[in-house]
């Protein structure tokens, strides 16, 4: 099997990396996280009008049409820029979930939010922002929230209460949605990873010790290289699993599930090798690389962490 991405599908993920160039600096995600809405409402926006949410919409409904192998860039576009707020759970399970309900038409412009409330957590990320929460086989809508004080400022916890619920389906090809999460979360992490280690080389080329760049030493050159080989070794597993996802290949739960195993992984090591490269000052709110670090710390626990998918994929092989 010979797999590729088309020059359509990097083009729209270049477009999308230009988009949050200026629209999702770390500043804008600094101003997002000091609001306590851990969301950015112009890049919301500029995503509806780009396409980005209604992407796995099918066309039949307003949407783009595409599938997994068309998101998966562009969620490690997202997880490049840090980019806040329930855009994940709204793009990539309930805006195409919904697109044959009443909810869909304003789904796919962006005019109401959506976030989800999966598996048996106490907390539903995003729900301070969101219009709707869909849960398994419901829409929950008028509810209440508290904070639940998460670490990330994108990504914060609340507990909900209240509300009135209306039957629906979270099932999106095929697959529940912690599974489309997991997938797409995964992807998120590797463009965090990737971005980490950028702002590590940057402070290491310009950081000096001993009248050199610490770039220059064979120390730091080897954890940042151990460290983008984790996150290299993580893609195509990715890849592959959004592949299967798209296809419904019999083993897209296992292929998910090794996806994400890999990345939260490699975002952990991204995440420990380039503070270690900052000598430990990248964890304080002055360093932009805390703005990826705790985003990645709270997506590898998030739909699954490594350890619950790899037994999920020994699982799999061994029932074979």
């Amino acid at each position: 099997m010979k797999f590729s991405f088309t020059d359509d599908q990097r083009l729209f993920a270049k477009g999308l990396r230009d988009l949050l160039a200026n629209e999702c600096t770390p500043a804008h995600v600094r101003e997002a996280w000091e609001s306590h809405t851990g969301h950015i409402p112009q890049l919301w926006t500029r995503l509806s009008e780009m396409g980005v949410l209604s992407m796995l919409v099918p066309e039949s409904a307003g949407g783009m049409g595409g599938t997994l192998i068309d998101a998966i860039l562009l969620f490690q576009e997202l997880g490049r820029a840090g980019v806040p707020g329930p855009v994940l759970e709204h793009m990539a399970v309930a805006a195409p979930a919904l697109a044959n309900t009443s909810w869909g038409p304003s789904l796919v412009d962006g005019s109401q939010i959506a976030t989800l409330w999966v598996d048996n957590s106490p907390y539903v990320a995003h729900a301070q922002v969101a219009n709707l929460v869909l849960r398994n086989e419901a829409v929950i809508t008028g509810f209440s929230t508290s904070d639940a004080h998460g670490i990330d400022g994108g990504r914060q916890l609340f507990t909900i209460s209240g509300g009135t619920e209306t039957s629906a389906s979270a099932e999106v090809f095929g697959l529940p949605a912690s599974d489309v999460m997991a997938l797409s979360s995964a992807a998120y992490l590797i463009g965090a990873s990737e971005r980490m280690i950028e702002v590590a080389a940057e402070y290491a080329r310009q950081r000096e010790q001993f009248g050199k760049p610490i770039g220059s030493f064979q120390a730091v050159k080897h954890l940042m290289s151990d460290a983008l080989l984790k996150v290299e070794f993580a893609k195509a597993p990715t890849y592959r699993a959004a592949w299967s996802a798209s296809t419904g290949a019999a083993t897209a739960v296992r292929d998910i599930s090794m996806a994400k195993a890999l990345a939260s992984e490699a975002a952990y090591r991204a995440s420990r090798s380039t503070m270690q490269v900052h000598g430990g000052i990248g964890y304080t709110w002055e360093a932009d690389l805390q703005l990826w670090m705790k985003k990645s710390w709270a997506l590898m626990r998030a739909y699954g962490d490594a350890t619950f998918h790899r037994r999920r994929v020994g699982a799999s092989v061994l029932s074979k």
